[in-house]
């Protein structure tokens, strides 16, 4: 909820690299909670990372519903709806 809650306030398409963290991006994935770019993992990858980074690019309708519904009274997202990229 906290990773959703940051997409919310972040600027999109956002990039990140951290594995950790695109694990947690595959499973808001699967909920169906956002929109997500995720490259297939580079198995022996040598000296770079086995992993490229994700580009989140937008929340789902069912993203929005799932912030709203845990936010307290009176604090629900004003922008219920996809959002995707910034500025366009």
């Amino acid at each position: 909820m906290n990773l959703l809650r940051r997409l919310a306030d972040a600027r999109l398409p956002c990039v990140e690299a951290d594995p950790a963290m695109i694990d947690r991006l595959r499973v808001l994935e699967a909920a169906g909670q956002i929109e997500v770019m995720i490259p297939s993992a580079r198995p022996g990858a040598g000296a770079g990372p086995p992993q490229g980074a994700a580009t989140v690019t937008g929340i789902t309708p069912r993203g929005w519903r799932t912030l709203a519904a845990d936010a307290p009274p009176g604090e629900a997202p004003c922008f219920i709806g996809t959002r995707r990229r910034s500025g366009g």
